[in-house]
């Protein structure tokens, strides 16, 4: 056998199985076709079988009673004030007179730094603001009649001294001319001449200030010095006032970080005040329940501390922007606690009634279904099961308030809706 013999021979086998892999590929898809067919069939014949069967619901009237819309939340239970106190002034501290859970009035003194030297400093400006004041005082009561009458002795005397020396002189001028004297003399009387000529100006422009008083822009510059001084003292007198340091509100001192001797500052915490008559807890509120929300809307507190017990408290804060991540409103809520029973930090169950009607159409809540962002409800008309479209409103405990699509007193599929479909047959049992 040659070799082209031998080639035909292989592709003639290759032929052979290519063929085979095709048929068997064939059988495999109509198979599969077939099962399809089978399995549509099968499931369209149940579906046939279930909707002539009677399929077992239980029911539950549409009935129209009082509804209360609230909302539930959780929160921290926080003082309603709490500040750490801090001295404004340098010192060392004399005493500190309080200690740990004691209660403190508004305006009670809780620590008082050393003050004497602040004390020696208000002295000093009281000094000083007298002497200021003594200054103007003089200076705005004018020339005394004593004071004037003197200046006018005095420029009387000045003046016949003056004269006296003027005469002198034109004598000695003459017997130096006719040179019986020297010039030495003749010098002494000039001297004296201008020395009595000075004591005259001097008395003069003396007398015309008496007379006239201190020029006004004296006795501006003496009020600002005043004005000055005492402003320097009402200065010292505020740091000696806070030597003592006051509670700002009533409340406890929880926590205490300096005993006497300490050398304290503005930056130095002293203690820790909260004021717990009042408390406050914040609560969420959802977007939904945010046009509901008012002031003073009467809110129910529950503390695990104390089982069955309910505080009461109220709206009093409302923020006005909602929180992006959790699309919540938060509201403070303040608490009445005259008894101190409830502690800050502890945890709080809230509930707060935003709506009450005195008549609403209810089924149970379980009963709506949702398809698509639609609700909707299975009522039993005969041994029919119907379809209707609702509107809900508000929710109380178990049940939901239907606005549209119900009736009073239809009977509404509680248990199997999630079973039957428009105009099924159904069969409504009693429940267990």
């Amino acid at each position: 056998m040659n070799s082209d013999d031998r080639l035909n021979i292989s592709l003639k086998k290759g032929t052979k199985r290519r063929r085979w892999i095709l048929l068997s590929a064939l059988l495999v898809l109509a198979a599969l076709a077939l099962y399809r067919v089978w399995g549509a069939t099968q499931k369209k014949s149940a579906t046939q079988r279930a909707f002539r069967a009677e399929i077992p619901v239980q029911v539950s009237p549409a009935i129209r009673k009082p509804l209360t819309y609230s909302f539930s939340s959780t929160g921290d239970i926080a003082p309603m004030m709490q500040v750490d106190l801090y001295p404004k002034v340098s010192g060392y501290l004399e005493r500190i007179d309080i200690y740990l859970g004691q209660s403190v009035r508004q305006g009670q003194v809780i620590a008082q730094i050393d003050r004497i030297e602040f004390l020696q400093k208000v002295r000093e400006c009281e000094a000083k603001v007298a002497h200021a004041k003594a200054q103007l005082s003089e200076l705005e009561a004018g020339t005394r009649t004593e004071e004037l009458r003197q200046a006018e002795e005095a420029v009387k005397q000045a003046q016949s001294r003056f004269e006296n020396a003027k005469l002198q002189r034109e004598r000695i001028e003459a017997l130096y001319k006719r040179e019986v004297i020297s010039k030495k003399e003749r010098d002494v009387t000039d001297m004296e001449y201008t020395v009595a000529e000075a004591q005259l100006a001097s008395s003069q422009q003396h007398l015309k200030l008496l007379q006239e008083g201190a020029r006004q822009e004296v006795k501006d510059a003496s009020q600002a010095k005043l004005k000055e001084m005492e402003a320097v003292l009402a200065q010292e007198q505020i740091r000696l006032q806070n030597t003592s340091i006051a509670a700002p509100f009533p409340g406890e001192i929880t926590r205490k970080y300096v005993d006497a001797g300490a050398l304290v500052s503005p930056s130095t915490p002293l203690v820790t005040l909260v004021h717990t008559e009042t408390l406050k807890v914040v609560a969420n509120v959802s977007e939904k329940d945010v046009p509901l929300l008012k002031l003073g809307m009467k809110a129910k507190i529950q503390a695990e501390a104390y089982p069955g017990r309910i505080f009461e408290g109220k709206i009093a804060r409302i923020n006005n922007a909602l929180d992006l991540a959790t699309r919540t409103l938060q509201a403070e809520i303040y608490i009445s606690n005259p008894d101190r029973l409830l502690k800050p930090g502890m945890f709080a169950k809230i509930d707060v009634v935003l709506s009450e009607k005195p008549e609403a159409l209810l089924i149970p809540r379980y009963a709506v279904l949702d398809e698509g962002g639609s609700k909707f409800i299975f009522v039993v008309n005969g041994n029919k099961a119907l379809r209707k479209s609702v509107v809900t409103g508000y929710e109380q405990d178990q049940f939901v308030e239907i606005l549209e699509g119900v009736s009073e007193g239809d009977q509404v599929i509680v248990r199997g809706q999630e079973s039957v479909r428009d105009g099924w047959s159904v069969r409504v049992v009693e429940g267990g």
